[in-house]
């Protein structure tokens, strides 16, 4: 059994996949029978675009997934809150599996996320599928995603199961609008590819120009020039270092401008910043040397939309709009970002952790540093309390803490242990 059959295997009671003889083309807004085939690889088999695609996939990869509830009782919390702090599906984490995403994303302009389900039809996994053509069809007078894997085989999902991020998504209602943009600039960056081998190799095999004396026949012509090339380029037959020739070659010029086989500066500038623009990215980002601000603005810009959408596509998937419209919501927050400094770190830690707005782990995501027990607590200036995630206050600074007046008598409770302290101790 595949991956796929077994994804979907615990819900075949429920729903049968739609065959070629019991489907129909399906309708959307603005168009008929809705389909979109992956473009050629050519695209990430360009270095340039390769890094680029690996810089802003690697830098989304530092998101963090968090379910959002606003209610603790709420029945999609323990099944949510195990997806969001395991791991996505049994093959990958999650920064595998948003690195896949983003990537196929930045590549394809379209990408895909599938369910796997539990035997209740409940979403338990999320997987990343990448099919060499997807279309749309009506099955029982409901829409179908169904997918043409590059094996040859087929898979179809619920369309309200399945995940769809795009970009430059206009002309169609469901998929993104395709590299087709980039084509000009892959046609300049595989031609001045061509035109640096050319200039290597003949900048390495053409050292000297000779010309010869009186007309000559080619096989004559050729003979002398090996005889030449034998006679004073080789280690063996010149180890002085010294040329000489006699009448047979009027003139002998070296070739000694290095500029002669190089490609424009301009040239490759430019092809540089059109990619640059067109992913939404720089030189300092995909080489390290931006500073805090240019690593804001290139977070602001480029991956914080890509969060948000991400969220939004994965809250859709997992959670009915029922318990959506009750405020629970799946979102990628910005726990895992490195782009800025330490002093940077240090001054969000002080002015957020001091404001409550971020608990005392939450600081120590922000140094890449491991939780410790009872860090779950958020301090408040006032001059500092210690608050729950139900607002309780368990701490204040000046002595008073659950009702105590002894400060040395104060006990920092971690709140995912609050719960216990109701339940009356064994005997």
């Amino acid at each position: 059994m595949g991956l796929l059959e077994k994804m979907v295997a615990p819900v075949q009671s429920l729903f049968a996949s739609p065959t070629e003889k019991q489907v129909s083309s399906y309708r959307t807004l603005t168009e008929y029978a809705p389909a979109f085939s992956a473009w050629d690889s050519r695209l990430y088999e360009q270095m340039q675009i390769r890094s680029i695609v690996e810089c802003i996939s690697t830098w989304c990869s530092k998101l963090k997934p968090e379910f959002v509830t606003p209610d603790e009782s709420n029945g999609a919390l323990p099944r949510m809150q195990r997806l969001v702090k395991a791991w996505p599906n049994d093959m990958q984490s999650w920064p595998d599996f948003i690195r896949l995403v983003i990537g196929r994303l930045l590549v394809y302009t379209t990408t895909y996320i599938v369910p796997g389900y539990d035997e209740n039809r409940n979403v338990v996994a999320l997987y990343s599928l990448n099919p060499s053509y997807a279309e749309v069809v009506e099955y029982q007078g409901e829409p179908w995603m169904r997918f043409t894997l590059k094996t040859g085989e087929r898979q179809a999902f619920p369309f309200y199961d399945v995940g769809i991020l795009t970009r430059f998504q206009l002309d169609s209602d469901i998929f993104g609008g395709g590299n087709t943009p980039l084509t000009p600039t892959l046609r300049l960056m595989d031609a001045q590819r061509q035109a640096e081998e050319i200039a290597l190799k003949t900048g390495a095999d053409i050292r000297f120009i000779g010309k010869l004396s009186g007309m000559v026949h080619e096989k004559d012509m050729n003979a002398k020039r090996d005889r030449f090339a034998k006679q004073n380029l080789s280690p063996s037959g010149n180890p002085t270092g010294l040329m000489v020739y006699d009448q047979t070659f009027e003139d002998i010029t070296q070739i000694k401008d290095p500029n002669r086989y190089t490609i424009s500066t301009d040239e490759m500038a430019r092809i540089d910043k059109a990619l640059f623009e067109y992913f939404t990215i720089n030189e300092k980002i995909l080489n390290g040397s931006y500073n805090d601000q240019e690593g804001s603005a290139f977070y602001e810009s480029c991956i914080e939309p890509k969060g948000i959408q991400l969220g939004n596509v994965i809250t859709r998937m997992c959670l009915t709009p029922t318990q959506v419209r009750k405020g629970n919501y799946i979102m990628f927050s910005a726990s895992y970002l490195e782009y800025a400094s330490p002093d940077s770190k240090l001054k969000v830690s002080k002015e957020l952790g001091g404001a409550g707005m971020i608990s005392v782990n939450d600081v120590r995501d922000i140094f890449q540093m491991p939780h410790i027990p009872g860090g779950n607590v958020r301090m408040i200036r006032g001059e500092y309390y210690m608050v729950d995630d139900n607002n309780e206050v368990i701490a204040e600074s000046g002595g008073r803490a659950n009702g105590t007046t002894d400060h040395a008598s104060v006990t920092y409770q971690d709140t995912d242990d609050l719960d216990d302290l109701d339940e009356p101790e064994e005997e």
